[in-house]
C-alpha cells in the first residue's frame, strides 16, 4: 500500500473540497477514503486546524469534517505523534530554510517515516529535503 504524509494545508483542501488541491494530490486523498492508499496526519495538523479556526480563517466545521474522517478511515488517515526521533530529525532541518515551526514538524515526521509529503508550500518545496506531491 502506498503511503504520504499530508500537510494541513492539503488535507484542509480535500476535507473541503477545494479546487486549489492539485489534481494529483486530489487522486491520493481519493485513493485514501476508497482504502488504496494510507496517509499519515502529524498531530500538529489538528493543532494548526484548531488555530486557524480561532483565527476565523477557517470553518468551525472543518474539525467536525476531519474528525468524521478520521472515523470512517481509521486505516487510511492515520494520526502520528511527536516522538524523540521527530525532535532529532527537526534539529537537522535548517531552520532558515524552514522557518515555521509545524512546518518543520511536518517535514521531520515525512523525513523520519521516508515518506513523501503532499504541499503546496513553496519554502517546503525549495528546501528540497523530502519527496514532495503535488
Amino acid at each position: 500500500m502506498n503511503e504520504f504524509v499530508t500537510d494541513t494545508h492539503a488535507l484542509l483542501w480535500h476535507i473541503l473540497q477545494s479546487e486549489r488541491l492539485s489534481k494529483k494530490a486530489a487522486l491520493i486523498f481519493n485513493q485514501a477514503d476508497n482504502n488504496d492508499v494510507r496517509i499519515y496526519i502529524p498531530n500538529i495538523v489538528l493543532v494548526e486546524i484548531v488555530y486557524l479556526m480561532e483565527k476565523a480563517k477557517i470553518s468551525n466545521k472543518s474539525l467536525e469534517k476531519l474528525i468524521n474522517l478520521l472515523d470512517r478511515n481509521p486505516n487510511n488517515y492515520q494520526m502520528t505523534q511527536i516522538t524523540v526521533s521527530t525532535i532529532r530529525t527537526m534539529q537537522s532541518l535548517q531552520r532558515q530554510l524552514i522557518p515555521d515551526m509545524p512546518d518543520r514538524i511536518i517535514i521531520a515526521t515525512a523525513v523520519e517515516l521516508g515518506l513523501p509529503l503532499i504541499t503546496k508550500d513553496s519554502k517546503i518545496i525549495k528546501a528540497n529535503v523530502i519527496e514532495i506531491i503535488w
